[in-house]
């Protein structure tokens, strides 16, 4: 069985020396050039870095990037890591790329349990491949892959923020799963290898006390678990919407910031500032939404904008739950249906069977299938929202998110019609389809449908 790993494979060059730079500029006389010279030829820019980041100034490490390659770590590693939000990542995609032969990842379990462990993940695999055979695109074949499947991805992030998802890995709400802190510790190790001292001090300042900040993160435990898992489609309901006169809120906000005080036609239209090159004034609009059993494989659709509040329930909820997407794909196929869904029954009935054979709370999340279904929460700004409906309400975007995205464009434009009645994909938003030859050549028809 694969092995697990996280390896910096990449780092900025002169890395530390631009970071003790950042360090000095603040109070040293000199350009920006003289004072990176003279860092140039200071032996003690490492101790002035530990002095800096100890008095709380760790922006300075900013400066400093890392990438990181993700080797064959479980799926759920991949979730936990893409939480981290200033962070770019590259993940290999479960529309397109074919998971069979993937592997899975085994969590610490008492060893009478690992010989139906295995085999039960692997059947999974096998009623995953078995779809494949019976023509049942990957992109829905994939709901069935157990979230203790092999991912591979690359992470760059800055400094900060791999010290300090490091942290929270090693002694935060990553080290209830061993997968997690034994990855954390090995990236602790090799930043050493850039900041010894670094890492230490990280741990005090974040969690010095983990146990009172990070004692609700432990591995949900509810008192009964669902043996019947239940189909059910995902719905967006809005929350709360930008207010009706969010047009003259707009208005106001161009005529304060002076962008068109000289403009004898005054502030844009929603539509031409929707089209302009820098539309800030969006940001003023916001909405709070819930999307009611979306698929874990869908949440991965959603979480990826990366300018939002989202509030995502710990997977492990959803193997509690099994609540169930049903693509009509499948449906619509008797074999494939019974293949399918005959793979969620049996899931249900070994999770529970090895949790009464003592199986750790922290390896649930295993147990959970792409096409489980979880409630989430979101808040996002104008400006966002606007990014999010050009690609999720698009063609070419995951059929389930399209559904959920199309459905609260249209409770947006019913809260507030002379702003979001000009939302939507891009080909409607731009009339251009930046798809290139992916392009699903019915522009014509997706305006007249977004612009009813």
């Amino acid at each position: 069985m694969q092995n697990a790993s996280a390896r910096i494979i990449a780092s900025s060059t002169a890395g530390d020396t631009v970071v003790a730079s950042a360090a000095r500029i603040s109070t040293t006389q000199g350009t920006a050039l003289e004072v990176y010279a003279r860092s140039c030829e200071k032996e003690n820019n490492a101790s002035l870095i530990e002095k800096v980041v100890g008095s709380g100034h760790t922006s300075t490490l900013e400066h400093q990037l890392f990438t990181v390659a993700f080797d064959n770590v479980s799926v759920c590693t991949e979730e936990f890591v893409i939480e981290f939000r200033l962070g770019s990542y590259t993940v290999k995609s479960r529309r397109y790329v074919d998971f069979s032969e993937a592997g899975f990842y085994i969590p610490p379990m008492p060893e009478q349990l690992l010989p139906e462990y295995r085999a039960h993940m692997q059947s999974l695999f096998d009623a995953y491949a078995r779809l494949l055979s019976l023509d049942i695109p990957k992109e829905d074949a994939r709901y069935l892959l157990p979230y203790c499947f092999r991912s591979n991805f690359y992470c760059t992030m800055n400094v900060r923020e791999l010290l300090y998802m490091v942290t929270v890995m090693c002694c935060g709400r990553g080290a209830y799963y061993p997968e997690l802190k034994a990855l954390g510790e090995s990236l602790r190790e090799q930043l050493r290898a850039f900041f010894p001292n670094l890492p230490e001090q990280f741990a005090a300042r974040y969690h010095a006390d983990a146990d009172a900040d990070f004692a609700r993160y432990a591995p949900p435990q509810p008192e009964t678990r669902c043996l019947t898992p239940t189909v059910r489609e995902a719905a967006a309901e809005l929350r709360s919407a930008p207010p009706h006169d969010a047009h003259d809120l707009l208005t106001q906000a161009q005529i304060y910031n002076g962008m068109f005080s000289a403009d004898p036609e005054g502030p844009y239209a929603p539509v031409k500032l929707i089209l302009s090159e820098r539309p800030r004034e969006l940001e003023l609009l916001h909405a709070q939404f819930v999307i009611r059993n979306l698929s874990l494989a869908a949440i991965t659709h959603l979480v990826r904008h990366r300018v939002q509040t989202v509030l995502v329930p710990h997977v492990t909820q959803a193997v509690y739950a099994q609540n169930y997407v049903l693509p009509a794909s499948i449906s619509g196929n008797a074999e494939a249906c019974a293949v399918y869904q005959q793979a969620f029954a049996e899931n249900a009935a070994v999770f529970d069977k090895m949790c009464r054979e003592g199986l750790p709370a922290e390896a649930a999340q295993y147990f959970a299938l792409a096409g489980n279904q979880l409630d989430v929460l979101c808040d996002m700004n104008g400006r966002e929202l606007l990014h999010f409906m050009k690609l999720r309400t698009c063609n070419r975007a995951q059929w389930e998110i399209r559904a959920c995205a199309v459905d609260l464009l249209m409770q947006l434009r019913a809260a507030c019609p002379e702003v979001f009645r000009h939302f939507g994909p891009s080909c409607f938003v731009t009339g251009k389809c930046p798809e290139g030859r992916l392009c699903c050549g019915k522009q014509q028809e997706i305006r007249e449908f977004f612009g009813k």
